[in-house]
């Protein structure tokens, strides 16, 4: 096993190496996304991410769909706030040849007009789709209200409108923008060679003259709003303030959360479901990003609940600041996650997208043992502050 980490004037490439294993998981990542885009450029990132599959200098898209089919495995791409992902896990012999077809997709994307409205009615009936499913309109509706006027709150898909005024000629000027502006990040893991990685990383062009519009940290915006959906239950979602991916207290988020609503254990999953019967399920989670992060509560629950739903978690949440969690719960918080670690290390797409994020957000890639350490110094006082500091500006929202 071998970690290796080279930094090239047009990319970071990491392999983490298993030899004796017979798969490869390979990433390719643009620090590109709602983030980085202007106010009539929302939903770009994500619409170009569908475009560059259609079809290259070199391959039609049928053939190109020929390629990743024959090669099994899963691959697929996503489009978040901060980032854009290509990545796959495959046969270990296909490794190289994927890592190719990506930057292939990327750099000589050949997608016709013909393409570009076809993908874009997909993407339409993609945004269309969200009024189906309450708990994710329900987050992003909450995300845009606490980062209100920010681009990082915008949705993810962009509207109607902008998908609406996108032009072919203009898509392809993002794309050559949005590939020069800062370098990539290549993540190899598994049965993978650094220097065959490395060698097909060469004909990636270095950022010309970077731009990266809209990076002002975004401020956090406390309401109370309802989303008008139709939906058989009531929908429930509290955000609080969280903190970036580089944060020193990020480990105290992570147990926090678990203590909350992580696991089956947890003070909501207990009181909601196990002593009132009043929901099937309660979540929640900490999402970082390089400058900020958020804090989810969710939860759903028949009409006639609603009250008593809403009293049981705010009263549980004022008893946790109140009285804070015990010994007992943080060290089943933290012995949960320590877990969770050590199995994501068997992960090669867990682990690929944890070098990636590392190297992202903080130009260094954290150990295991460095993670574990860090979740063992978490203090009591440490999950009170955060867990006190994070309420007393949560946002509450319902959609049904």
């Amino acid at each position: 096993m071998a970690l290796m980490l080279s930094d090239f004037d047009n990319c970071y490439i990491i392999t983490d190496s298993i030899p004796g294993i017979n798969t490869a998981s390979i990433g390719l990542w643009l620090q590109n996304g709602a983030r980085y885009e202007s106010l009539n450029e929302q939903g770009y990132a994500h619409f170009l991410e569908h475009l560059v599959f259609k079809q290259t200098k070199q391959h039609s898209g049928a053939q190109l769909s020929t390629l990743f089919e024959v090669m099994g495995g899963h691959i697929n791409a996503e489009t978040g706030r901060e980032m854009t992902a290509f990545h796959g896990l495959v046969p270990q012999q296909h490794a190289v040849e994927l890592l190719s077809l990506f930057i292939e997709m990327l750099f000589q994307t050949d997608f016709s007009q013909s393409d570009f409205k076809i993908e874009r009615d997909v993407v339409l009936q993609e945004l269309a789709m969200l009024k189906d499913d309450p708990e994710e309109a329900l987050e992003d509706f909450g995300s845009e209200q606490v980062w209100l006027n920010h681009n990082i709150g915008r949705q993810i898909l962009g509207s109607r409108a902008s998908l609406n005024n996108a032009s072919f000629v203009g898509m392809h000027e993002y794309l050559k923008t949005v590939t020069r502006n800062k370098k990539l990040c290549i993540v190899a893991t598994g049965n993978v060679d650094h220097d065959s990685i490395c060698a097909a990383c060469e004909s990636i062009p270095a950022p010309k003259s970077p731009i990266m519009p809209n990076i002002s940290i975004p401020e956090y915006s406390q309401s109370n709003r309802h989303l008008d959906i139709l939906a058989e239950q009531k929908h429930l979602l509290w955000i609080m303030p969280a903190v970036s991916y580089n944060d020193d207290l990020q480990p105290a988020f992570e147990i926090a959360n678990h203590i909350i609503a992580g696991g089956y254990d947890s003070r909501l999953y207990q009181v909601l479901r196990e002593q009132l019967g009043l929901v099937y399920s309660v979540d929640s989670r900490v999402d970082h990003y390089s400058d900020t992060g958020l804090w989810f509560i969710q939860t759903n629950t028949e009409n006639q609940n609603l009250t008593d739903t809403i009293t049981a978690i705010e009263n549980t949440m004022s008893d946790l600041i109140s009285h804070g969690p015990t010994e007992k719960e943080i060290e089943s918080a933290a012995l949960h996650l320590q877990s969770s670690m050590i199995i994501a290390r068997d992960d090669l797409e867990a682990r690929m997208d944890k070098l990636a994020r590392d190297i992202i957000y903080t130009g260094k890639i954290q150990s295991l043992e460095d993670q574990l350490d860090a979740l063992k110094k978490v203090t009591r006082d440490d999950i009170q502050f955060i867990i006190k500091q994070a309420w007393s500006s949560v946002s509450h929202y319902t959609a049904g």
